[in-house]
């Protein structure tokens, strides 16, 4: 199911104005709305904020209406009608079940595309990444994520803090080269743009679920709730052919620098260097892990001890049980894994 636009100037205020290739119709309340909505910009809305440096720009927006405490839908219209009012056109599309931005991604037509806008969380950005690779080996268009999720980790590496800068950033044609990771488990191949986890910060993921409503409220509780049953696993450790074996509390394979919102996991990562950041926490004492997690917001972790940070460009990791993984903060599949970085595989707005 899609949706349509409320524009300001109608005579009716609770009417739609539903432009569909070209064709304007009225859509009065309580009248279903068609399966697919088109928002042309023309000429724009005020010709004084028209963005001279960069042409008018076509984009297909995927949506999950879900997405920040269910503001997708109302941020995904107002961002619609903004850059709809700066000359663009644009088609949207809104997921209406679990998963489906995957599928909507995948059966996308990129022909005469300027660029693809994921409306949600780091999860949604996820989806969509993968729904787009799944048979296509690159995206030939820039990507572009407005923040509306719990976290939006990814979106803190290119700078972007808002939904008007990440507006801004798709409404100039801004963009840049940056690395995704690949891995494969028990249930297939995927990429991730974040970070791929498993152990302690993984459980805490899928703990925090069930807070999800508190925001990065919600992660804090969850790493209090996993302390309860801290233990370390048997971990062997392979970067770039070399063999590390440890008791392990969590290991992070980190593309970007945040996880969890404003959890600086990986201080010294980058996004286009080719490489992912393994940070490896060994047995550590409750009281200890407690000291220590504080310092994640500053990226001070680094410095203790317990903490090792490894970089490379081909991962293997073997567990002594499987481990929960969590990429880009989803929930499925389990140890053992492989990982590959990919060097500047996609471009982002930003």
């Amino acid at each position: 199911m899609f949706y349509a636009l409320k524009f300001p100037g109608l005579a009716d205020p609770s009417a739609t104005l539903i432009i569909m290739t070209g064709i304007c119709t009225r859509h009065e309340p309580g009248e279903s709305l068609p399966p697919l909505l088109r928002v042309s910009g023309g000429p724009p809305l005020d010709r004084g904020r028209q963005n001279q440096s960069n042409p008018f720009m076509q984009f297909a927006m995927i949506v999950n209406p879900h997405a920040g405490k269910k503001q997708g839908d109302k941020v995904s219209s107002e961002a619609a009608e903004w850059l709809a009012s700066r000359g663009h056109d644009l088609t949207v599309l809104r997921s209406s079940m679990p998963g489906e931005t995957v599928s909507l991604a995948r059966n996308l037509n990129l022909e005469g595309l300027d660029g693809i806008i994921a409306v949600g969380g780091d999860g949604t950005m996820f989806e969509v990444i993968n729904g787009l690779l799944l048979d296509r080996d690159e995206i030939p268009v820039p990507v572009g994520q407005i923040p509306v999720g719990t976290g939006n980790s990814f979106l803190k590496d290119v700078e972007l803090h808002s939904v008007e800068e990440a507006l801004k950033a798709i409404d100039g044609g801004h963009s840049r080269e940056v690395d995704l990771g690949w891995f494969h488990c028990g249930q297939g191949d995927y990429y991730f743009i974040n970070l791929l986890g498993c152990g302690f910060v993984s459980n805490v993921a899928y703990r925090a679920k069930k807070y999800k409503f508190l925001g990065s409220l919600s992660y804090i509780l969850a790493v209090l709730e996993e302390l309860v049953v801290l233990k370390s696993i048997p971990l062997e450790l392979t970067i770039d052919g070399r063999l590390y074996r440890r008791n392990a509390v969590f290991t992070e394979v980190c593309n970007s620098r945040f996880t969890g919102g404003d959890m600086l996991m990986a201080p010294q990562g980058s996004i286009d260097d080719g490489l992912l950041d393994v940070v490896v926490l060994s047995k550590i004492t409750r009281r200890n892990l407690l000291r220590l997690f504080p310092a994640i917001f500053k990226g001070k972790h680094v410095e203790d001890p317990s903490v090792e940070v490894f970089k490379g460009r081909e991962i293997e990791i073997k567990t002594a049980k499987p481990l929960l993984l969590t990429p880009d903060g989803e929930t499925f599949g389990t140890t053992p894994l492989s990982v590959k970085a990919l060097n500047r595989k996609i471009r982002i707005f930003c």
